[in-house]
């Protein structure tokens, strides 16, 4: 879909930037469309009038997500993941229209809690990026899970890697139970670098900044 590397790591929920450098992430979620499908028909969703669109109490399963304006190739990448997105849920009966709006417009509906779904960029670890997704208390996107909250805290508090491994440990798995916020695919960068300086390695260390005292130069011969 988006040219991204066949070895790219499959994130589901948020991580420590040390759990990630180092490769520590949970088998991923499967895909699994009938799996979803049977899902949805045991929590009363089903397409009663053959059209395509499962209902319940006589409700389409239908929403709107917000996208903002594609004005770079990133966000280009976005728009054509919200298309993919479109087309997979429809193959399970749910009806999922897009809309585009500027930015100002995007970040006033978000921060009122006026949305149904919205595409947007995040960082997917570090405490900075929980608290910037609201997921604390008083939340506009409605998510409230008390254990998230303490833990969230916890985590702004500490000092001690491990014990923020820990953390984010127990959140990665309240994340993948309730999914409030839905990974779809993780920021690539390129890093280039001279053919001396040895130690790195794709997908977990191919940025050299982090790992610089890992590292280490060859010699030219």
């Amino acid at each position: 879909l988006l040219g991204l590397p066949d070895d790219l790591p499959l994130v589901d929920g948020p991580l420590t930037p040390g759990q990630y450098r180092r490769g520590e992430l949970p088998e991923p979620l499967p895909y699994d469309p009938v799996r979803a499908g049977a899902l949805l028909d045991s929590a009363g969703w089903r397409d009663q009038d053959g059209d395509g669109v499962r209902e319940r109490d006589g409700r389409p399963f239908r929403f709107t997500a917000l996208l903002r304006p594609i004005t770079s190739e990133h966000q280009a990448g976005l728009g054509a993941v919200g298309v993919y997105v479109q087309s997979q849920l429809r193959r399970v009966g749910v009806q999922m229209e897009l809309q585009v709006v500027n930015v100002g417009v995007l970040v006033q509906r978000l921060e009122s809690g006026n949305f149904e779904a919205v595409f947007r960029f995040l960082r997917f670890y570090e405490t900075p990026w929980l608290q910037l997704v609201h997921l604390g208390e008083g939340d506009p996107i409605g998510y409230q899970n008390s254990r998230v909250v303490e833990l969230i805290d916890r985590a702004s508090r500490t000092w001690v890697p491990e014990e923020e491994d820990r953390i984010y440990g127990e959140l990665m798995e309240i994340f993948r139970a309730d999914l409030p916020v839905t990974m779809l695919y993780p920021f690539v960068g390129v890093s280039v670098t001279h053919r001396r300086l040895r130690g790195l390695s794709s997908p977990w260390r191919s940025n050299p900044i982090p790992y610089m005292e890992e590292l280490w130069l060859e010699d030219e011969r």
